[in-house]
């Protein structure tokens, strides 16, 4: 029986992770293929570790922080989950989010998980819109931060890939003020949304109806998050100072692995500065994970800062660190918590099962 249960679930995170699987394969073969992964290791060894260290310290700060913001925007909404339940939101949603393109099966599986724990999905999908309304905003404005203060750096590092970069500031800028709109202006989301049903009434009228019922519900969501925002302005701030701290955490993996190469001249703001453009840049592209888009650009954006000789070592601990291993984190504690729920739950099973049978010899 455990055996069953565990091959299911396998199944259902290849499924989920096939996409993300074969774009790592070709990932592989195109940027890691030539990286002599036996010489990175010892030029990681012979470097500064616990800086190395660092960063993992810094993935886990951010993944505590975030489950402090969703502990915060539940109390606000008077619903209390506690931090190892949101915990489990926060790896559930950067684990899905890191298999699927665009980041799109994180919070669909975080609600569930919130189902399957007690929490009310209308409450858990209102503290996951004000996560993200506050995400969007704080790396929307990091992004355009690293690009206005190293513009000419990044100029000369992308080149012809430039282009890359401005369509990730118009998309993320668009999406934070979709997201503003849906919030502050009902009207104006209202006219939107009509526009866009009847753009796709022009190919199905039911899919039209079906979106416009969509819409409505959605924009009340917003609606009722705007609110809580503006009654508790003092406590969405403290939110909103976490979510930087958890940004710069997540992207503060180049700094530590420049530091623990033993290289130094570039500051902790210059690297957080290019690695918050960085993702903007990657955001463009939907990848799961930003596999492969990542440790393209990465190339680019730091190839005036790392050594030609440690560059591409860099970049496989940046991403190492930064990406893959929060993904790995995420997906063996959520595989471990699987596994302990299943035998929890065929033991309940077995001995509920032993007391009927006891019953039923008894009379």
């Amino acid at each position: 029986m455990y055996l069953k249960r565990f091959l299911n679930f396998v199944k259902k995170i290849l499924l989920n992770g096939g996409l993300f699987i074969l774009i790592m394969f070709f990932t592989y073969r195109m940027v890691f293929a030539e990286s002599d992964f036996h010489a990175i290791a010892k030029l990681a060894c012979r470097g500064k570790f616990g800086f190395l260290l660092c960063g993992i310290v810094m993935i886990v700060l951010m993944l505590c922080g975030e489950a402090i913001t969703l502990k915060r925007n539940f109390r606000l909404l008077g619903e209390q989950r506690t931090f190892p339940q949101c915990l489990l939101y926060t790896f559930t949603g950067n684990f899905f989010s890191g298999i699927t393109p665009a980041a799109t099966g994180g919070q669909p599986m975080q609600i569930y998980v919130m189902h399957k724990t007690g929490a009310s999905a209308v409450q858990g999908t209102l503290a996951l819109v004000m996560d993200l309304a506050q995400y969007q905003l704080i790396i929307t404005l990091l992004g355009v931060t690293g690009y206005l203060c190293f513009a000419q750096m990044i100029h000369r590092t992308l080149g012809s890939y430039i282009w890359l970069l401005w369509l990730g500031l118009l998309l993320n800028t668009g999406l934070l003020l979709l997201l503003l709109c849906a919030m502050f202006s009902e009207r104006f989301i209202f006219w939107l949304a009509e526009q866009a049903a009847r753009v796709i009434s022009l190919f199905s009228k039911g899919k039209a109806a079906s979106f416009r019922e969509q819409s409505k519900a959605a924009i009340a969501q917003y609606k009722t998050g705007a609110e809580v925002f503006r009654k508790n302005k003092g406590y969405c701030l403290i939110n909103c100072i976490i979510m930087t701290g958890r940004i710069i955490a997540m992207h503060s993996a180049p700094f530590w692995v420049y530091k623990g190469l033993g290289l130094s001249g570039a500051s902790f703001f210059q690297m957080i500065s290019l690695q918050s453009a960085l993702h903007i840049t990657c955001a463009a592209l939907p990848f799961p994970g930003g596999a492969g888009i990542s440790e393209s650009i990465f190339l680019y954006y730091f190839q005036e800062i790392f050594p030609a000789s440690h560059l591409n070592s860099a970049m496989v601990l940046s991403r190492g660190i930064g990406g893959y291993a929060t993904i790995a984190l995420c997906g063996s504690i959520l595989l471990v918590l699987f596994l302990l729920y299943t035998i929890k739950k065929e033991t309940r099973q077995r001995s509920c099962s032993e007391v009927e049978t006891q019953g039923k010899q008894q009379t």
